[in-house]
């Protein structure tokens, strides 16, 4: 029998007296440990394939040239538990994302200590996202808080200490929601005229062509499966 069939078949049985009560921990105890939290990270690749640990170690390791050392703990196929010497490196990678590691997406959390890391859920990464075509009133850091806010939640707005952000295009630093389809622009009305405001997302490489979201690629898209499995029946 699998070792997995048969940790399922152990997790359905009832608990016993025993197994039920609680072991009472004093937070106070750990304080020491806790603190040590953070100075860590948890990232996952967005892939549905292993992620080769010597492969993701030397190759983060060169792109974020930290002044301190770095130690990545390999939690699961795609995931890593990773430790930073200085507090200043950890800020400086959260600063950078999004990263990405063979054109997979890595999607980073801080450490919350009074939770299991296998509890996390990835659901949000940072993007800069350039909007495009705006007419030049629209060009505001408070334009910007309010129109992005359907893609995710806005940390920033590049704008001057005024308020006033007339350039190019508009720059708006979002929390992305990685299981939502990304939106590949808005409409916008200004009085009597119509303006199709598009968007483009800062060093975004692979995600779903099919649905649109980071989460998942071809193979695990259930709109893709639902498409074919018609074709089949068709």
């Amino acid at each position: 029998m699998e070792a997995e069939d048969l940790a399922t078949q152990w997790e359905r049985l009832h608990l016993s007296k025993e197994e039920s009560s609680f072991f009472h921990a004093n937070p106070e105890q750990y304080t020491e440990e806790a603190a040590r939290g953070k100075y860590y990270l948890v990232g996952k690749a967005l892939t549905e394939k292993s992620v080769n640990s010597e492969g993701f170690r030397v190759t983060m390791s060169q792109i974020w040239k930290l002044d301190g050392w770095v130690i990545f703990k390999k939690l699961g196929e795609q995931c890593f538990l990773i430790e930073f010497q200085k507090l200043v490196d950890k800020e400086r990678v959260l600063r950078g994302r999004p990263w990405f590691f063979d054109r997979h997406l890595l999607t980073m959390m801080e450490v919350d200590e009074k939770i299991s890391i296998h509890a996390l859920h990835f659901h949000f990464e940072p993007f800069w996202v350039q909007l495009h075509n705006l007419p030049l009133a629209t060009m505001t850091e408070d334009f910007g808080q309010q129109f992005v806010g359907s893609i995710g939640h806005v940390i920033k707005v590049e704008a001057e200490v005024d308020g006033r952000a007339w350039a190019r295009c508009l720059r708006v630093r979002v929390a992305v929601d990685l299981h939502k389809p990304l939106l590949r622009g808005k409409w916008l009305k200004l009085g009597e005229k119509q303006h199709w405001i598009s968007f483009k997302y800062e060093r975004l490489q692979n995600f779903c062509f099919k649905c649109g979201v980071l989460s998942h690629k071809g193979r695990n898209c259930a709109r893709l499966r639902a498409e074919q499995q018609g074709d089949e029946q068709a």
